[in-house]
């Protein structure tokens, strides 16, 4: 049905084993190929041993899982997932951390000052100021987080939902009060891809290279690179980038995101359940990317951070898809237990041919061997999408996945679409 009409709900999963069949791969691949953004892809390796191990999901429960909207996982019939709780800003946190606590887009005092980037020595000094900014926000988010559910539970409880949900009658609780088998509340880390290319930008370029001193980069951020395009150059260009099988960045994103996941274990939600994370943003990468100043990593303040949530930065992948599944591979599926996405780009003429079906099925089984949890394709040419901005009566059935949903391409913003359209396009594997 999906191959014949293209439409962009109901959202079609497909889950993938090391068993799974090739006549099954191969129908999903030429449904994937039709360009609607559908079927995504979910890993069955990555994620059922994971929640078992790391939420205690019974295996019975793990095995029988499901997606709620985009990428979020649950488990059927017994569970309150609250999946998207709230999503913390990594990069400014960074940001923050970088500059004695204020705000690179208004100069207010909105954190702590833990100091900044031109008094920091070393590389760790700066580091220990960002776990210290990020440990406060984490601090001031749950508070937040206990007001929110404390007004589920006086204001919104839903008797119907708890009826049908296990253990809630049992219980003589309603769903929002923990009366559900399982109890979790899932919380968002934005942006991997950004916060790895700054921290390596500034590793590489500022303390280990010397290339850039530290109130230079200082001053580049604060003018948001006007008058200092040399330097933006070099921290685009001379850096090394995260989705380019580079070990070493991809580690950096990945201590961080561990970090983050090994904090919520510091909690326990108002219902008595535990908080657990994922990587994705549905499309909060955008108006995040708006709140956020210049960046380390040569972005300019106020652009997009990376979409997806386990995807590069668009653009700065240069070296192929399968070096793309080999960083985001090094993220701990621990860090996804809530869900993680991975967007990625192919042009229309790789699928006409079975060679290149073929190389795409291998490229897939990768991806499951991998333990990747999510990934997901556009099949669309940059002048298609580009001409949709222009004439966009011309292009009104025209699909995209956006981030774990798919949606006609002229109805969405133009910086969504402009995100969209910059993203690295592939050829080949």
């Amino acid at each position: 049905a999906q191959y014949d009409l293209g439409l962009p709900q109901p959202n079609l999963s497909v889950r993938l084993n090391r068993n799974t069949s090739r006549e099954l791969l191969q129908d999903a691949i030429q449904v994937v190929a039709k360009g609607s953004g559908m079927p995504q892809f979910f890993n069955d390796e990555a994620i059922i041993h994971t929640v078992v191990q790391d939420l205690g999901i019974e295996e019975k429960d793990a095995r029988d899982y499901a997606i709620v909207g985009c990428v979020e996982l649950t488990t059927h019939g017994n569970n309150l997932g609250w999946s998207d709780a709230a999503m913390f800003n990594l990069n400014k946190a960074l940001e923050l951390a970088m500059n004695h606590g204020r705000c690179l887009l208004t100069g207010d005092q909105i954190g702590p000052d833990f100091g900044g980037i031109e008094e920091f020595e070393t590389f760790e000094e700066l580091e220990e100021a960002f776990r210290k900014t990020i440990d406060h926000f984490i601090d001031e988010m749950m508070k937040a987080e206990v007001v929110v559910e404390k007004a589920h539970q006086d204001c919104l409880p839903t008797a119907f939902l708890s009826a049908v949900i296990d253990d809630c009658l049992d219980k003589g609780l309603d769903v929002t009060a923990g009366g559900a088998k399982y109890n979790l509340s899932g919380i968002q880390m934005i942006q991997v891809a950004n916060l790895a290319d700054s921290l390596a930008a500034i590793k590489e370029l500022v303390y280990d290279e010397k290339r850039i001193s530290r109130e230079e980069l200082k001053q580049a951020l604060a003018d948001n690179f006007e008058g200092h395009e040399i330097t933006q150059t070099m921290l685009l260009k001379r850096a090394p980038k995260y989705g380019n099988d580079i070990q070493w960045v991809d580690d950096l994103g990945a201590k961080w995101a561990g970090y983050f996941r090994e904090r919520m274990k510091d909690y326990t939600n108002y219902r008595g359940g535990p908080y657990h994370t994922g990587m994705y943003t549905v499309s909060a990468h955008v108006p995040m990317g708006e709140n956020v100043g210049a960046s380390a990593d040569g972005r300019k303040a106020k652009e997009p951070l990376a979409d997806g949530g386990m995807s590069p930065v668009y653009g700065r992948d240069m070296t192929g898809p399968t070096a793309v599944l080999k960083s985001v591979s090094r993220m701990d599926d621990s860090f996804t237990t809530n869900g993680g996405l991975l967007n990625m780009k192919f042009l229309p003429e790789f699928f006409r041919t079975q060679t290149g079906r073929d190389k795409f099925e291998h490229f897939l089984r990768a991806f499951v061997d991998l333990e990747i949890p999510h990934i997901q394709f556009n099949v669309v040419n940059r002048e298609d999408l580009i001409d949709a901005q222009i004439h966009p009566e011309r292009h009104q059935s025209l699909t995209v996945r956006v981030a774990g949903y798919t949606a006609y391409f002229t109805e969405l913003a133009g910086k969504l679409q402009d995100e969209i359209i910059e993203r690295t396009s592939y050829a080949d594997i």
